[in-house]
């Protein structure tokens, strides 16, 4: 039995509604129907299945990086910042490759040091 892929039984199909920021032929960027982290939060997927960064097609890759970099400019654009992550092995909660793109209160931030 396979596990369930919320990404292409879900969002992909739009079984659920969710707000569309960009679409491609192989690449969906969404706002999650419930809030992730940050104020501003885009989910960055291949339409087709892909169970991580680690197993992505290099010409895949690039629409995908294509559209996530398009993504983040409205939000460094709209916020001042944001944070591009993924997740891999263990730390990986749905195993189809998704990348977030987050702004604001709710992100990680990183201590500066002061050499």
């Amino acid at each position: 039995m396979s596990e369930p892929d919320w990404y292409c039984d879900q969002v992909i199909p739009r079984a659920i509604d969710v707000d569309v920021v960009a679409e491609t032929d192989d690449v969906l960027a969404f706002r999650p129907p419930i809030r992730g982290f940050g104020t501003e939060h885009v989910i960055v997927v291949p339409k087709r299945h892909v169970r991580s960064l680690l197993e992505l097609d290099p010409a895949l890759g690039a629409e995908l990086l294509r559209v996530t970099q398009d993504v983040a400019r409205q939000v460094v654009d709209a916020h001042g910042g944001c944070q591009v992550l993924t997740t891999l092995g263990d730390e990986q909660h749905n195993r189809h490759l998704h990348l977030h793109v987050a702004a604001g209160e709710g992100v990680a931030r990183f201590v500066r040091r002061k050499d």
